[in-house]
């Protein structure tokens, strides 16, 4: 799976718990990395990266972490088909301590 777009992100789960909307189901757990990133004049820019987990064995794995947990997600950068949405297909997640 893992591509010449491949990144490894580092940061704390955000938004974990998303819930699948009325319809079709989802094929993949939604979630946000959350990245704290410490400006020059002492200021903490925080930005949010999209991923999704489609393969269900990460996402059994996932289920275990807790909103808050640090940590370090690799995979592809995709592009979502409308919307044009960034996200990161993930490929492996662990957690850091």
């Amino acid at each position: 799976m893992l591509t010449e777009n491949s990144v490894t992100v580092s940061g704390t789960l955000h938004l974990i718990r998303v819930e699948p909307s009325a319809g079709k189901p989802k094929k993949y757990v939604a979630f946000s990395v959350r990245q704290d990133t410490p400006g020059t004049d002492g200021s903490v820019r925080k930005d949010f990266l999209l991923a999704r987990i489609y393969d269900p064995r990460l996402q059994e794995e996932f289920k275990k972490l807790e909103e808050g947990a640090s940590v370090r997600v690799l995979g592809d950068v995709r592009s979502s088909k409308g919307s044009g949405e960034m996200y990161i297909n993930v490929a492996s997640i662990e957690t850091l301590e």
